[in-house]
């Protein structure tokens, strides 16, 4: 299995970015790309539309206690099968939460370093909504 793994700092205290990283669709939403939910709670799955493109993932795991999150990647034009995402947040300072935002999958059609530069892209550009979403 590869990995992709970024992780950052966020400005707010860890159970406000909680909130919104345990929103299965909302911490889509607050990156600015639509999305629809269907479902609730573990096994809920949410859509994500680019242009033309469509990602389906379903919700794994949420843990409290733990500040995690898992979801799967059910369809998607990404280079990449056997996909599990993790959000796991935890407190770094009172106003100041550490992000880690990682998935363990197997390449699919592309170098596994080339696959695991797109994913790190794309959740580094979560990372950074998600800044500018407690910046503002």
């Amino acid at each position: 299995m590869a990995e992709a793994r970024v992780e950052g700092e966020i400005a707010a205290p860890l159970d406000d970015v909680w909130k919104v990283v345990s929103d299965f669709v909302g911490i889509i939403a607050v990156q600015g790309l639509p999305v629809e939910g269907e479902g609730e709670g573990v096994g809920m799955i949410r859509t994500l539309t680019i242009g033309d493109i469509k990602i389906v993932e379903r919700l794994e795991e949420v843990d409290e206690a733990t500040h995690t999150t898992s979801y799967s990647i059910v369809s998607s034009p990404m280079p990449v099968s056997d996909s599990r995402g993790t959000i796991h947040l935890a407190a770094a300072g009172e106003d100041s939460t550490h992000i880690t935002w990682s998935n363990t999958f197997e390449p699919a059609g592309m170098a596994e370093a080339d696959a695991v530069q797109v994913l790190e892209k794309t959740y580094g550009g979560g990372i950074k909504a998600l800044k500018r979403h407690f910046a503002s």
